[in-house]
């Protein structure tokens, strides 16, 4: 989000909305998870379509919360959020930390490490619990064993997630007891589709007369969008050494040559060609991120072109040889000024995907009769960026960026921009585990099963086919943004507004119409029928047999569980 508009001190607000609804009916059920910025204000969206409107929470050193805007849908049945709720008895609460912190939330079922900052849980409590997360990080085999069994003291974090750690059935020296002891199996599988953008601002120069008559200059893109949405061609040799830090400035020859030859420089600036000069920033993650984790497995699958490539496999965080000097911007300030350290070929560091587009928006002024040059570029999810910030209701502010994109060049040889459609061709071929082209259920498939939390998501690793996109006209940055929680749950409320939101979120047309519904409007794609079809199937309908749907601790399925989330 851009602007944290109608943003106060959390506790005040949390007092607010609490005191509104939950704490005014008791029968209301309270359903509480953290993770992905890169989906967070549609998860809000979607939850505030299904339950009662609440405030979405941004995790910061004082955490904050936005109240974000009911979403309409056009279409048919028409719905209208601001005054239609599935269940009016539901309260979900969702905490914007980035997918890292939002896993380690789940895996200690502890709402300090998703930023509440009172777990003792006297005055104002930001969440009353964590029942699910939301990650663009996928959770493989390695990791779905630590949730199962202990991970140990966290020492590495390579080798474990950064702050739980979970001790073994038995004992150990673990922080957390084991997750599948208290919850049950952990569940996980896709929401959205998402395309990550390499985004840039189109203005690189604002010229001030001493009359205060402002002038910009834009870059010369040589094959634009006609929606104004970008259009800078890159190929993976390009943007790979452009996020190595090995190209500096924008009128480097790759740059031209990439642009058909042509300077980037706008034809009517009046610096003479041969000195024209745009010094190119990189902008990322600082938080442990989802967006990081698609972003740098992309990398490492294509950036083997170039020498002195640091991208060795996909990472939550940017590779530490990239970011020595830890330039770290902080989304609460201005832009205006560089922070401390930073360096060409060095990314400067922003928390959330809205402080990374904060930072590579040219939204300053210089002043009469002085001239500022500016060009930084980075990666967010499409909402950051035009025109999915001008169709996105979540914070109209969004729009203020005005950030364009680059049209990448793919496996096949196609330049192809981030866009929902793009992002769904290349996620295409991916089926669910056992099941079939037309959605049904298939026993003997071979290999992937719907009882492993690993096989319903690609993995985290530059193998994986959504690391490189085969489909001729997919988008070659690609991941998804995945639910992430526990099969048993403390409570028979809690277990069963879970599964009904998953219900009605996999059969809603206000969230997968795939032109003008929830996702779509941002540039985020829903998943296909056949992805719906076998979601509802496992985890609400259970009729595939593999007894997949949500439970209660110490009852039936659960019996083994002995809290529950």
């Amino acid at each position: 989000m851009s602007k944290l508009k109608g943003c106060m001190l959390l506790g005040a607000c949390f007092a607010t909305v609490i005191g509104g609804t939950s704490a005014a009916n008791a029968a209301v059920t309270v359903i509480s998870g953290a993770g992905s910025s890169l989906l967070a204000p549609y998860a809000r969206q979607a939850e505030d379509c299904y339950g009662n409107k609440e405030f979405l929470i941004i995790k910061g050193t004082t955490p904050t919360l936005v109240s974000v805007t009911p979403f309409v849908y056009t279409g048919s049945p028409a719905l209208n959020c601001n005054t239609q709720h599935a269940n009016k008895n539901a309260n979900f609460f969702f905490d914007s930390t980035g997918s890292g912190t939002g896993i380690n939330a789940l895996y200690g079922n502890d709402p300090s490490l998703a930023g509440d900052t009172n777990p003792n849980k006297t005055g104002n409590q930001f969440l009353q619990g964590i029942q699910y997360g939301f990650s663009d990080t996928s959770l493989d085999v390695t990791d779905v064993g630590i949730y199962d069994n202990g991970g140990g003291p966290c020492v590495a974090p390579a080798t474990c997630h950064v702050g739980v750690s979970v001790q073994a059935p038995g004992g150990g020296s673990g922080t957390y007891a084991n997750p599948k002891v208290k919850f049950g199996a952990m569940v996980q599988f896709p929401m959205s589709i998402d395309p990550v953008a390499i985004a840039y601002d189109p203005v690189y120069k604002k010229v001030v007369s001493g009359a205060g008559e402002e002038t910009d200059y834009h870059f010369n893109v040589q094959a634009p969008r006609a929606d104004g949405s970008g259009g800078l061609h890159l190929d993976a040799k390009g943007y790979c050494k452009i996020f190595n830090g090995q190209i500096k400035n924008w009128n480097d020859p790759v740059m031209t040559q990439l642009n058909g030859g042509v300077s980037l420089e706008d034809p009517s600036d009046p610096t003479p060609a041969n000195k024209w000069s745009v010094p190119m920033q990189i902008t990322g993650r600082f938080d442990s991120s989802g967006t990081s984790s698609i972003f740098t497995r992309h990398l490492a699958a294509v950036c083997g072109v170039i020498q002195n490539n640091h991208y060795a496999d996909a990472t939550t965080t940017l590779p530490p040889a990239l970011h020595v000097n830890n330039a770290h911007y902080d989304k609460t300030q201005p832009n205006n000024n560089p922070p401390a350290g930073e360096a060409l070929g060095q990314f400067t560091l922003a928390d959330g995907s809205d402080g990374v587009a904060k930072y590579v928006n040219f939204s300053n002024v210089p002043a009469n009769g002085s001239t500022l040059i500016q060009g930084r570029i980075g990666y967010v999810g499409t909402d950051y960026a035009l025109p999915g910030a001008l169709n996105n209701p979540a914070d109209p502010d969004v729009g203020g960026y005005a950030l364009n994109t680059a049209t990448l060049k793919n496996a096949s040889g196609h330049f192809i921009a981030p866009t929902a459609l793009t992002a769904k061709v290349s996620f295409g071929s991916v089926l669910p585990p056992q099941t079939n082209a037309n959605g049904t259920f298939n026993p003997s498939t071979t290999g992937k099963l719907r009882s492993n939390p690993q096989d319903w998501v690609e993995p985290a690793s530059k193998t994986s086919p959504l690391a490189n996109p085969a489909a001729a006209q997919g988008y070659p940055i690609v991941g998804t943004t995945n639910f992430i929680g526990y099969s048993c749950y403390s409570t028979a409320a809690k277990a069963s507004t879970i599964t009904d939101f998953i219900k009605w979120y996999s059969t809603t047309a206000a969230v997968y119409d795939a032109n003008i519904g929830i996702l779509s409007k941002a540039g985020l794609s829903p998943l296909p029928s056949v992805w719906r079809g076998a979601i509802k199937q496992a985890f609400v309908l259970g009729s595939d047999g593999q007894n997949l749907t949500f439970g209660v601790a110490g009852t039936g399925s659960c019996a083994n569980a002995t809290t529950g989330g």
